[in-house]
């Protein structure tokens, strides 16, 4: 099981927002309550993404972005479109931070991964991501969604999507065996250099086209949403309940291979290393 490296640092204050910082992206996350907004340091006016969280049991949820993180959240608490309790403030800990193209495509990943999420309430939310940046960018920032899931996730809201995501034979790659015995990953094929993060995917059933694109951990993105399973995102994809994405996904265009095909490329190839 993976796991996302934080280290977090808690105030002497009572009323201090709560730090966590997200080592392997270089996000620095903050925690705070409505009622001690004002304690957040002139430090937060940074660009980044925020989320706010309610207490209702409502399971609404706001996702933003702002230029100037501190102020735009004290604006949120002088009105009330949504009562919210509890803000999580993300940016970048690097020397120059996120740009406003940025996290106008971070705002749309995150609301979007967050509106796949059974029994959340996505507020007034984008779903739809800022693609003004070239491609490899907007690859290099699909990367940061993990910790930024995380990120929510620590913050105590279950951002794990309806009905899971993995699949049986998917989970059964991380044991231990021969290449000809594991069914083999979308990241095996990534490694392994016969598909590369970035790559667009393509499908077609009846009068249905969709399209996808992978990542650098080879999931893959459909409407700006991150799925580790290929057919769980052909599913989602094409609106139906199952669909076997190893042989309905071609890398490329509707023409070219199936990912099942570059698959057994994969397995041929690990089976003549051993």
């Amino acid at each position: 099981m993976s796991t996302t490296p934080v280290n977090v640092q808690v105030p002497g204050s009572p009323d201090g927002p709560v730090v966590a910082d997200f080592v392997e992206h270089a996000i620095r996350v903050a925690y705070v309550n409505r009622s001690h907004l004002r304690s957040l340091p002139d430090t937060w006016n940074d660009p980044g993404v925020y989320v706010l969280l309610t207490d209702d049991g409502s399971h609404r949820i706001y996702v933003g972005k702002a230029v100037e993180l501190r102020k735009r959240m004290q604006e949120h608490a002088r009105r009330e479109k949504l009562p919210w309790m509890r803000a999580i403030a993300m940016k970048r800990d690097t020397t120059h931070g996120f740009n406003s193209a940025e996290i106008g495509y971070l705002e749309g990943r995150l609301a979007a991964e967050v509106n796949a999420v059974a029994g959340l309430q996505l507020v007034q939310g984008k779903s739809d991501s800022d693609t003004t940046l070239p491609p490899h960018m907007m690859l290099s920032l699909d990367a940061l969604i993990v910790s930024m899931l995380a990120a929510v996730r620590l913050a105590g809201v279950d951002v794990s999507k309806e009905g899971g995501d993995a699949e049986p034979e998917e989970a059964a790659a991380t044991n231990k065996r021969s290449p000809k015995s594991i069914p083999g990953t979308v990241a095996d094929l990534v490694s392994a250099g016969l598909i590369a993060a970035g790559e667009k995917l393509h499908l077609e059933q009846g009068a249905v086209r969709a399209e996808g694109s992978i990542t650098t951990d080879g999931s893959i993105v459909v409407n700006n949403v991150a799925y580790a399973s290929p057919s769980r995102a052909a599913a989602k994809a094409l609106n139906l309940q199952s669909s076997n994405g190893w042989t309905t996904w071609h890398v490329g265009s509707l023409s070219g291979p199936t990912l099942d095909a570059l698959r057994r490329q994969w397995r041929e190839q690990a089976s003549g290393d051993e």
